[in-house]
């Protein structure tokens, strides 16, 4: 296995872990020690996606229209033509 994927494998272990640890606390949101762990994932997560972005680019393709409501411009799958596809 290349550097490149294990990083990769260890930020989606971290982000499976986060994820796991959010669904908990949304039914246990008193759990300080639960809260505190999520916050050392999500330190050591930023840490490896700067790794791997400073040296593989980023992970994430981001659009050029970062408005949450731009997708609602985009034609509906029914607006298309067989000519628009």
């Amino acid at each position: 296995m290349s550097e490149q994927e294990q990083l990769m494998r260890k930020i989606n272990a971290n982000h499976f872990a986060m994820w796991e640890l959010h669904i908990y606390l949304d039914t246990h949101p008193g759990d300080c020690t639960a809260a505190a762990k999520m916050e050392e994932y999500r330190k050591i997560t930023d840490d490896l996606v700067a790794k791997y972005e400073a040296a593989y680019g980023p992970i994430n393709e981001t659009s050029q229209n970062t408005n949450r409501w731009a997708w609602i411009a985009e034609p509906w799958p029914w607006e298309l033509s067989e000519e628009g596809k």
